[in-house]
């Protein structure tokens, strides 16, 4: 019965179709991922009247989905490297179809919240699975970076598609309908890759679960991002459940120098651009998340635009980012990793910059518009470099784990930018009560994201390591796994490690 998930039903005889399905299917199931996130951020509105949230239960409709997501990313990358990519991804579809069918249904917001966590779980077993299995039918290094080029254009897409249609479904037939498409959309890539995406032979089927690493990591994350979900610094329990979770990932992290079968090979942080490239992608993504945030609300509370019209606007971020992330794999080689790192945050920092000076007498042609172009260039450059720089000094074999970390930067990247803008929000508009103008908090927080894409651009070009020209002199190493021993085939073409 197993074999079903190992093997597909029709086998495609052209290695080029083949790799058309498996990067389809993929590039679908993380776009779908996104839209879902931020297509119920902009029908939040609407969920909550319609079911009766609280103030105080309200974080939880995002929450509930991002603390599964982040948790379970890692482990879930582990099992696909153990048990095969294939069924782990097909597993993961099956669940985010069936969860999205049970959000659609929902009658309380209990249910909605215990439905979007399991959907956060499926996603995690999802993205991180799609991108082993792209590496794994890419036949070359050049292969690869293009075909993780086109995986990293479809979160921005998804984000974009997702506030569009989150604000015409919310405000015709109903938010129910959100999770209505994702169940259909999902189900027929999952009816897709099981007839035709196939599975890579993994050599290390005497791996284990690391079960005391997976309970640290798992809990850990889920403290850390319950904390910063709330935003709220001034509670007492927001400080002590953020320093229990930073102590269970320290515990996990001194655990997986103990274990013969880790998680996380603590060697992996040795590697050529693997620290920087989580670093940068945290720091990165919690700056356009908090971008998303910030110009969100200033155009829906103090500018007074409709959902619809705030979803509109972000329409050219996601034609900009889409052809800025297929360029990516066709730039790389020439520009390396750390130009387009730069490049990437000093785009990203000048579209806060513009921000800050938006007014209606401008309107969005003016200034929204080249403001949301800048960003959907810069963010998608900087994210898809990064991708890049740490998954081609990779071995194949560990594509799943190592995609399921950067994406675990992400998740936690994404609860930091939102915990920070609404924090500096919260304190200027408190301090500031008599103020004549709503612009200060919104301001002061597009200062910070300012500071956090800065940090990546001197970050970015300080220690980025140029794969392309390291290799040039097509030096072959046998990379080592985690206990030391050389692979069989893991013999690829890597940087000087000078």
């Amino acid at each position: 019965m197993l074999n079903i998930l190992h093997e597909p039903f029709l086998k495609p005889t052209d290695k080029k179709i083949a790799k058309i399905i498996t990067l389809a299917t993929a590039c679908f199931a993380s776009f779908l991922d996104v839209l879902n996130l931020s297509a119920v951020n902009i029908a939040v509105p609407t969920i909550a009247r319609d079911i009766d949230l609280t103030p105080s239960t309200l974080p939880w409709l995002m929450a509930a989905y991002s603390i599964a997501f982040a948790a379970f990313l890692l482990p879930a990358g582990k099992l696909g490297d153990i048990y095969g990519y294939r069924m782990v991804y097909l597993l993961g579809l099956s669940l985010f179809a069936l969860t999205s069918l049970l959000n659609a249904v929902s009658p309380n917001q209990y249910a909605l919240f215990v439905f979007r966590a399991i959907q956060g779980l499926a996603a995690a077993c999802v993205i991180p699975t799609g991108i082993a299995l792209i590496a794994n039918i890419c036949e070359d290094e050049d292969e690869r970076r293009l075909g993780f080029s086109l995986f990293g254009s479809s979160g921005p897409i998804g984000l974009v598609i997702g506030i569009i249609l989150g604000g015409v479904l919310s405000s015709s037939i109903g938010w129910r309908w959100i999770f209505y498409v994702s169940a259909i959309c999902s189900l027929a890539m999952l009816i897709l890759a099981g007839l035709f995406v196939s599975d890579s032979k993994n050599e290390k089927t005497e791996e284990k679960v690391d079960m005391v690493g997976f309970s640290l990591v798992t809990s850990g994350f889920i403290l850390i991002i319950f904390a910063l979900s709330d935003g709220q610094w001034h509670l007492a329990r927001d400080p002590v459940t953020l320093i229990i979770g930073v102590l269970l990932i320290i515990a996990f992290l001194v655990w997986q120098t103990k274990t013969s079968q880790p998680l996380l090979h603590p060697s992996w942080w040795r590697r050529t651009n693997f620290a920087i490239a989580f670093i940068l992608n945290f720091v990165n993504y919690g700056s356009f998340s908090g971008y998303i945030y910030v110009a969100t609300l200033l155009f829906q509370d103090v500018f007074g635009y409709t959902a619809l019209q705030t979803g509109l606007y972000y329409l050219p971020m996601g034609i900009a980012a889409f052809l800025a992330c297929n360029a990516v794999g066709y730039l790389t080689p020439y520009m390396g990793s750390r130009l387009l790192v730069i490049i990437g945050t000093t785009i990203g920092a000048a579209a806060n910059v513009g921000t800050l000076f938006y007014s209606t007498e401008l309107g969005f042609w003016k200034l929204i518009f080249p403001m949301h172009l800048l960003m959907g260039i810069g963010q998608p450059l900087t994210y898809v470099a990064g991708q890049n720089a740490m998954l081609l000094s990779a071995p194949v074999h560990e594509t799943g784990t190592v995609g399921a970390v950067y994406n675990t930067a992400s998740q936690l990247g994404s609860a930091m930018g939102l915990a920070i803008v609404t924090a500096i929000i919260n304190a200027v508009n408190a301090a500031d009560s008599h103020a004549t103008n709503a612009f200060g908090g919104y301001h002061a927080a597009l200062y910070a994201l300012v500071a956090l894409e800065v940090f990546c651009m001197i970050s970015g070009g300080l220690f980025i390591r140029d794969e392309r020209k390291n290799a040039s002199s097509n030096q072959k190493i046998e990379l080592e796994n985690g206990t030391g021993a050389s692979t069989n085939s893991s013999t690829v073409t890597v940087q000087d490690h000078k």
